[in-house]
């Protein structure tokens, strides 16, 4: 029969940390999406299957698109492209955050919470140079860039879902919006690894992949944040080990 221990159990300064960790994810990723918003109405426009379409396409251009100080359509894009390099920066605080306390909703002494914080620590760190290095001037340093953190995030998800899969029940549906996350990222990364070297222009399946893999990856940021602001009586079952 495992044996249960309440987040009253742990130190009550590491639950103060988490909780306001979670905040912190929060305001980070509110000034993302601002960001990010203001960093659309700016853009110029062009897609990379169609450099003279106008304006900013949701599903047809890439997150990276908007970093460029040059517009795909060849217009500058200065402004805009400040606005989304820190909306791209508050995005991996708030995902530095996420991988941090994320481990806190696993079944006390499982053995992931260290690989999936070093794991995510390291895709954010690589997330950071992607945002500041846009494709147009970095080239196919930018997009291995691009992939080898996909890579890392990848791996630390995966590892996540098992350990909050295991965990209390309270975790286990932040497990199944994490599995979403991780299924349609894998995807993405697969496609966008097979069509890294193209001269062809990339398929409209691949920006749409990545916008809704961002979607699920916030909705499991979101989760969890307002889990960790709930958790002090979360219990985590000590019988459960990953």
């Amino acid at each position: 029969m495992g044996v249960s221990v309440t987040s009253h159990d742990k130190p009550m300064s590491g639950l103060l940390a988490a909780q306001r960790c979670a905040l912190f994810m929060l305001g980070c990723w509110l000034g993302f999406v601002g960001f990010m918003a203001a960093a659309m109405q700016l853009y110029p426009g062009g897609t990379w299957l169609d450099r003279s379409a106008p304006g900013h396409h949701f599903f047809s251009n890439f997150l990276c698109d908007l970093t460029q100080p040059r517009s795909l359509s060849g217009v500058d894009n200065h402004l805009g492209a400040a606005c989304a390099q820190v909306g791209l920066l508050l995005f991996a605080a708030a995902l530095g955050g996420f991988f941090w306390v994320l481990p806190r909703h696993f079944a006390l002494g499982a053995r992931s919470g260290p690989w999936v914080r070093g794991l995510g620590g390291g895709a954010v760190l690589l997330f950071v140079a992607v945002a500041l290095m846009p494709s147009e001037r970095f080239g196919v340093l930018h997009g291995l860039l691009a992939l080898a953190s996909g890579c890392s995030g990848i791996v630390a998800a995966f590892w996540a879902v098992l350990a909050l899969w295991h965990s209390s029940p309270q975790a286990r549906w932040l497990a199944r919006i994490g599995a979403c996350a991780l299924i349609v990222g894998a995807f993405d990364a697969l496609l966008f690894a097979q069509h890294l070297r193209d001269a062809a222009p990339p398929p409209l399946i691949l920006p749409a992949a990545q916008k809704v893999a961002a979607l699920l990856l916030s909705a499991w940021m979101l989760g969890t944040a307002w889990l960790t602001r709930r958790s002090s009586a979360l219990a985590t079952p000590i019988s459960h080990r990953l």
